[in-house]
């Protein structure tokens, strides 16, 4: 079905049946409403990439995250549909899996739906680089959370320097580091959050032991399952993410230590996963809302003016939200065994 079919069936033009179903202009109530039966009843659908060519606009975003099956980038995606959505804007998501190649084919698919702009979560710092400056030359394109160094886009993400040295700030005033000394339990630099945090946790505590492996569940279980195995009944650990130290909290629990008496465990993001914890989790709270914010201004100013000669970055402040699994030191710890 066509405008054609629509504007016979219902008695009008085609330019009034435009109007209506574009609402660029205000058409008479009893028009709109026969066009917008004759459209229903012929089961129109708007044909929106034709849309899209003739207004050099398609009201559409192309997300592309590393995975999908990290909860961290399941809530993030939620957080970017719902502020576009919310705004009239589609947002199209794609999940490299980790994979260099997907990455690149969905920036090109995207490109090829006509979309307006696309937020990228790189998979790699540096060898994400060529996809997103494939995008930035194309269309207005925001780095999310992760970058690719060398690339001058837009980038909006959390200051993990300054979420790193909070932790630090609470195990200094809270906790016994020479009682439950600091292991940090990150991923093998390859991202810039596993490289900022890895190299925040260095400086803020420069005397702790550092683990790497992935951002994933199993590894913070290995981690933890090994550092006991070595002896380790007595520490803080410190994991790069919360999806990290669920994993660590698990390992804690079978190896039948307890949380916090024993062993701390503190997380990063506070989104997606935290809530799962047992004991609550102690972590930093990443600013999503207002990072999607952000990046649905840059996206929408991008829309009505002109290109900026120099790029937006954002880098956003998170907070610190303590729980039980490494309370305050004014706070009484639970007897051993209860928590």
């Amino acid at each position: 079905m066509t405008v054609h079919d629509v504007a016979a069936a219902a008695g009008v033009s085609i330019a009034t049946v435009s109007r209506v179903l574009t609402g660029s202009r205000p058409v008479r109530p009893d028009l709109q409403i026969r066009v917008l039966a004759a459209a229903e009843r012929l089961n129109y659908q708007v044909n929106l990439l034709g849309r899209a060519l003739r207004q050099g606009r398609s009201q559409s975003v192309g997300l592309v995250v590393p995975d999908l099956e990290n909860p961290f980038f399941a809530a993030l995606s939620q957080q970017v549909s719902r502020a576009f959505t919310q705004a009239g804007i589609d947002v199209f998501i794609s999940s490299a899996d980790n994979d260099l190649v997907c990455e690149r084919r969905a920036v090109e698919s995207f490109l090829g739906r006509q979309v307006d702009g696309i937020v990228i979560i790189p998979c790699n710092e540096v060898d994400s680089a060529a996809t997103v400056q494939l995008a930035d030359r194309a269309v207005c394109t925001v780095q999310f959370d992760r970058l690719a160094t060398n690339v001058a886009s837009h980038r909006v993400g959390c200051d993990n320097a300054h979420g790193m040295a909070l932790i630090s700030r609470h195990l200094h005033a809270d906790a016994d580091l020479n009682a439950q000394p600091a292991i940090f339990v990150g991923a093998t630099p390859g991202s810039s959050t596993a490289h900022a945090r890895l190299r925040a946790f260095e400086r803020a505590l420069p005397s702790g032991r550092t683990m790497l492996g992935s951002f994933s569940f199993d590894w913070g279980r290995q981690a933890a399952t090994e550092a006991i195995q070595q002896g380790v009944t007595s520490a803080t650990f410190v994991g790069a993410a919360d999806i990290i130290s669920l994993g660590i909290i698990a390992a804690v629990h079978a190896a039948g230590l307890d949380i916090p008496n024993d062993v701390r465990v503190t997380g990063f993001d506070d989104v997606g996963v935290a809530f799962l914890a047992h004991p609550a989790l102690t972590t930093i709270r990443q600013p999503v809302h207002k990072m999607t914010a952000a990046i649905l201004d840059i996206i929408v100013s991008n829309l009505h003016q002109p290109r900026p000669e120099r790029p937006v970055i954002k880098r956003l402040r998170p907070t610190l939200v303590i729980r039980e699994s490494s309370p305050a030191a004014d706070e009484s710890l639970p007897a051993r065994g209860r928590g």
